[in-house]
This record gives structure tokens, sequence and C-alpha cells, in this order.
């Protein structure tokens, strides 16, 4: 169990030294490093399809740059696939979440070889909310990490998992949404029902970002990154482009 521990700490080691350098404020304004990048990304969101046997995870493909929205990225992948049977969702500061996501995914693969054994939800779950508590000085500053973790397991099927950007995290039923995005959650209310089947599902994702978010959020754009969790594993779908 020691190892375990040490080889989390290890793990961490990457956020805490970003911590540790974090320049002070100056006249209310943070002024980070070439290496930390500003950019921010909205629009992703999770639900379950097909009883509850399957997750369908979109997000829109832009990242901002500064607050006129300028489009830093139309193509920067905000839905992560951490293993075959889990997805990353991210909102928030882009360059942080996407350290988060392969820290993530390289401590799950390190520890299942580890141990020799498949790591269960509730692991990779709790790792995320620590990662989301150590960086909890960035996100107090302006650079928030919000996320979703889409999960499969056989013995509890399809679960979604919705966190704030101080780790805390609570299982949805039905879907989780976040980012800017939020503005097209009434499509998912009025259109979502749980026992649409996979392409119904996909068909939906597309018109959430497509007709929803992007008429009346200007931070969404770009590629529709969508991909589809059951048990058989993460496939990607082709979800094409926000303004086709």
């Amino acid at each position: 169990m020691k190892a375990y521990t040490d080889f989390d700490s290890v793990a961490l080691a990457p956020i805490r030294e970003l911590v540790a350098d974090m320049p002070r404020h100056l006249n209310g304004v943070l002024s980070f490093k070439d290496n930390i990048s500003p950019w921010h990304g909205t629009t992703i969101a999770a639900f379950l399809v097909d009883n509850g046997k399957t997750i369908v995870a979109v997000s829109d493909g832009k990242v901002s740059e500064g607050q006129m929205l300028y489009a830093a990225s139309l193509d920067f992948p905000k839905v992560v696939e951490i293993d075959r049977s889990t997805i990353m969702l991210f909102a928030g500061a882009a360059g942080f979440a996407a350290l988060y996501s392969r820290i993530l995914k390289n401590w799950v693969e390190t520890m299942e070889r580890v141990r020799e054994e498949r790591l269960s939800a509730r692991a990779k779950v709790n790792m995320l909310a620590r990662m989301l508590r150590e960086s909890l000085p960035f996100a107090a500053s302006g650079f928030p990490v919000m996320a979703i973790l889409a999960t499969f397991d056989e013995r509890k099927s399809a679960r979604i998992f919705l966190f704030s950007p101080d780790g805390s995290n609570i299982q949805r039923e039905s879907y989780a949404i976040l980012g800017s995005g939020k503005v097209g959650e009434g499509v998912l209310v009025e259109r979502w029902h749980p026992d649409m089947n996979r392409n119904e599902g996909i068909i939906l994702a597309k018109r959430l970002v497509k007709v929803n978010a992007t008429n009346l959020d200007s931070a969404t754009g770009g590629q529709i990154f969508i991909k589809v969790l059951d048990e058989n594993g993460v496939e990607s779908v082709d979800g094409g482009r926000a303004n086709e």
C-alpha cells in the first residue's frame, strides 16, 4: 500500500511544482510563464442512452484566448480517452486540463501494471478529485478546470461523474453538462430520454453543439468531438464541424 501512495505523490508532482512556482498577484492580475496556457475551453456534455448501458460524450473544439474570445484553436480535443473504460471531458483552463488528463492516464496505466488488475471507477474518480484539489490555487486565481468523468464497468454499468474545480464530485443519473455550453442544456432536458438508442444519442450530441451552443454562445465552435462508451470500450465518432 505504501508503494501505491508513494507513486501517487510522484504522479502529482507536476501539479505541485506548478503551484510552487505560481507567481504572486501583480495589481490583481497573474502573469504566468510561457509554458502555462491561458486558453479556455467550453461546451462539454455526457449523457446516458440505451437505458443506462451506454454513454455519449461530446465537446466542441474551440479554445479561446482573451476576453474577445479570439479562437486560439478550433480543433482542441476536450474529450480524452483515459483507458478503454473511461473518458475524461474538461472545460475551463485548457492547458491545465490537458495536463491533468495526461497525468490521470499515466497514473491509471502504471497502477494497473503494478497491481495486475483493473482499477475501479472510484479509484479514478478519487485521483481526479485529488488533482483538482491540488490545483485549487489556480482555480481561485481565475484558471479553473471543470471536468466530467464517464466510466463503465460490468458490475455497475455506465456512470457519469460531475466535478467542480475544487474536486467535489457527484454521480449524475442522466446527463452532465459544463462550460458555457450550459446555454444549450434546455435541449437535453427537452429531447433526452433514457431509452434513446446510440444513434439517436449521437444525433442529439451534434445538435447540442451545432444548433444550440453555437447559436447562443460565441465561445463554442470548430470541430465536434464525440466518443461513445459501452461494454465494448470507447469508440470515436466523426461529429463534423459546428458550422456545417
